[in-house]
């Protein structure tokens, strides 16, 4: 039986990095076109599209990973249903759990990799990638830009500090509903800043109206009165371009940093709070697709005769694709409230996950 594992999971492993491979290329290839006519009108240098690219890979594997570890599956599943070597394991006793455990055994390190590379090398990555894009290749797109008000904009800042804003209006560079967190040497909150708007002036210096400081100890208590400007000039190093090219999104979050994003709103405003607890969560849900996927397609690919062993293939990728509106579905939900914000990030490998295990429990 070790030969068999060794066969089955090189098989899956060599068919899995050609999929990451060829997805990843036809991704680079399809962006590419869809701003070709500005490489050329603006002739942007190869090297500035090679290191754009070069940092946008944590993202894109991120988003191929998954999908690769299904064509793998199914793609290796349905060669040995094709042979009628599965066939010829069960008669020899061998159960389907014992078959699959060399693939599941590499999408949970897969699984691993994906967490990490979405926790560790995306975040950093995506700032570069984003400002290689601004600045080197969204050169004739940035005029319409500037007309463009920003949603809930927030970045890490210069001196330990969140900042974050209600909306970001490009062409008149202002902020409104500001909040930032100051953070000392252990990253305990020892301040907190509040401005109804900060605008951007002609010296290249940001300045508030009606702001409020507090005070806050280790503890999250504040500390004496809050004192209350006017309009002051806000302690903020970083440009209006910083805040074009180095804003949040979940997705491009680490762990660590979006649960301290979750903080600022932890007393703000519940329905945003409730919102970014599900992307916390869903963080740690959506590596495990790559398990969920095989436990999903793997009763359909099995299913059907040998004659009929790429019906079967195509059977257990649709099935499994229907794993991506379900998963949209749970999310929404949870964002909703309709659902808690764990079960609505998990929704989606619950039903999947426990529907694959009953199939296969039955096969």
């Amino acid at each position: 039986m070790v030969i068999v594992e060794r066969y089955i999971f090189k098989g899956f492993i060599w068919t899995f990095l050609f999929c990451v491979f060829i997805l990843w290329l036809l991704f680079v290839i399809g962006d590419i076109f869809g701003f070709l006519d500005e490489i050329l009108r603006e002739r942007i240098p190869a090297t500035n599209l090679a290191a754009f690219y070069w940092y946008l890979t944590p993202f894109i594997l991120t988003q191929i990973i998954p999908v690769s570890t299904l064509i793998a599956c199914v793609y290796v599943l349905g060669n040995l249903n094709r042979h009628n070597e599965i066939t010829a394991l069960r008669a020899n006793g061998v159960s389907i759990w014992e078959i699959l455990r060399p693939m599941l055994i590499a999408a949970f390190i897969i699984s691993l990799f994906v967490f990490i590379i979405g926790d560790r090398m995306l975040p950093p990555a995506m700032r570069i990638a984003n400002r290689i894009r601004y600045e080197k290749l969204d050169v004739g797109k940035r005029g319409k830009a500037q007309t463009i008000k920003v949603k809930n904009v927030a970045i890490y800042g210069h001196g330990n500090k969140i900042i974050f804003a209600r909306v970001f209006d490009i062409k008149n560079n202002t902020l409104k509903d500001v909040i930032i967190h100051h953070h000392d040497t252990k990253n305990d909150l020892i301040l907190k800043t509040s401005a109804r708007e900060m605008y951007w002036t002609e010296e290249n210096t940001w300045r508030g109206k009606d702001v409020i400081t507090y005070k806050i100890k280790s503890k999250g208590e504040f500390v004496g009165e809050p004192v209350i400007y006017k309009e002051t000039a806000m302690s903020v190093a970083e440009t209006p371009t910083d805040f074009v090219i180095n804003q949040w999104k979940p997705e491009h979050m680490s762990f660590a940093q979006l649960k301290r994003y979750i903080k600022i709103f932890a007393s703000d405003s519940k329905n945003t709070y409730r919102r970014f607890l599900v992307d916390l969560n869903y963080k740690l849900a959506f590596p495990f697709t790559c398990i969920v996927t095989i436990l999903i397609s793997t009763p359909f690919v099995l299913s059907t005769k040998r004659g009929g062993a790429l019906l079967g293939m195509a059977k257990g990728i649709i099935i499994a694709l229907l794993y991506i509106p379900l998963m949209a579905v749970g999310l929404a939900l949870g964002k909703s409230g309709a659902l808690p914000p764990l079960l609505g990030a998990w929704f989606s490998n619950i039903i999947f996950g426990g529907l694959g295990i009953y199939l296969l429990n039955k096969y």
